[in-house]
């Protein structure tokens, strides 16, 4: 799933993809070109929409403005927010549908 492409966007984000047992190791992906590409863990996006100039330090190859971060964390909190309803549905269905 995309949250943001770089059609509109100096990013291109997704929830990628990965074998992990507990939300809190799923992954983000920011891209900021062809080259720069970084993982984000749940527990770091976390971390980055309560603090988001954190992410200055994080991304390097490009200077980040203010109006990048709000932009970002958008795109964070979104991402959470789909591996939250992701992970309320399993829970439901291990407990058979309540």
């Amino acid at each position: 799933m995309s949250y943001s492409r770089w059609i509109n966007s100096h990013f291109y984000t997704y929830w990628c993809s990965s074998k992990v047992y507990d939300k809190q190791d799923e992954l983000f992906a920011c891209h900021t070109s062809i080259d720069g590409q970084y993982m984000f863990t749940y527990t770091e996006v976390m971390k980055f929409i309560d603090a988001p100039d954190i992410l200055r330090s994080r991304i390097k190859d490009v200077e980040l403005s203010d109006i990048e971060l709000t932009e970002i964390t958008g795109y964070m909190k979104e991402f959470i927010k789909d591996v939250d309803i992701e992970y309320n549905k399993r829970l439901i269905n291990l407990r058979g549908g309540m």
